[in-house]
């Protein structure tokens, strides 16, 4: 599957349909089998996660697990917006930064600066530790964290699931304005229906690792969530029939 530049796309598909499993071959979390990744003309497949970090920013489902609670708001910042910095990648993430997660004035007023044209609250809890916000705050800070430093691929892996409605509209919300801000190319999985036709300019639809769907933003106009469904049934009952033992459909 190829993406142009900028481009927000929203990939949907049944449970093990290969979503999750798309953004951790890509993040390098797992390792490819076959074939090749690259990003901007620059192979990634030989490459481990860690290094691929300098260029990939992720958001994952759970909200605990895209930020340091021990940190405080400005330090994790910190933390995040030296991910590009070569000397992340010498003896590991944590212990390459531990040099440099302290942030000075200039840091903190570009911090509250820049959460405060967001419109996010955490502008004024610069100092307090991240452990002490909710899981809906933690998810924005994860996010605005996995846009610093312009990476050039955001990786979305269904980062509203855990959260409830209010906090989600606030989280999908800010994604759309950070992409367009930076023009930053992302791959947002989800298992909402009414996400996947609301956000992105391309909608595309896997089953069992197979791309059966690809859709343009006009295109998409055209569908709705019966429809999507629909297409899910279609391809379950196609794989139930095309595996039956005799070579028969499957009932």
């Amino acid at each position: 599957m190829r993406c142009s530049p900028g481009q927000f796309v929203v990939v949907i598909g049944s449970n093990g349909s290969g979503k999750s499993t798309l953004l951790n071959l890509v993040a390098g979390t797992l390792r490819l089998g076959a074939g090749r990744i690259h990003l901007g003309g620059r192979p990634l497949h030989h490459l481990k996660d860690h290094q691929r970090a300098r260029w990939i920013g992720r958001v994952m489902q759970n909200p605990l697990e895209g930020t340091c609670p021990e940190l405080t708001v400005a330090e994790n910042l910190r933390l995040a917006e030296r991910r590009n910095r070569p000397t992340l990648l010498a003896g590991g993430f944590l212990l390459g930064a531990l040099g440099g997660i302290h942030p000075n004035g200039a840091d903190r007023r570009r911090y509250r600066e820049l959460l405060g044209d967001l419109g996010l609250p955490l502008a004024d809890r610069l100092d307090e530790p991240v452990g002490q916000l909710s899981g809906g705050q933690r998810q924005t800070l994860s996010l605005v964290m996995a846009t610093l430093g312009s990476p050039n691929l955001l990786l979305l892996d269904e980062h509203t699931a855990a959260l409830d409605p209010r906090a989600e509209a606030t989280v999908m919300a800010l994604t759309d304005r950070l992409i367009r801000q930076f023009g930053t190319t992302t791959l947002m999985v989800t298992h909402s229906l009414e996400q996947a036709l609301g956000h992105g300019d391309r909608l595309v639809m896997l089953h069992e690792g197979r791309l059966i769907g690809d859709w343009n933003a006009a295109e998409r106009e055209q569908l709705d969530p019966p429809a999507l469904r629909a297409m899910y049934g279609a391809a379950i009952v196609s794989s139930q029939s095309s595996s039956a033992p005799d070579g028969s459909s499957a009932p």
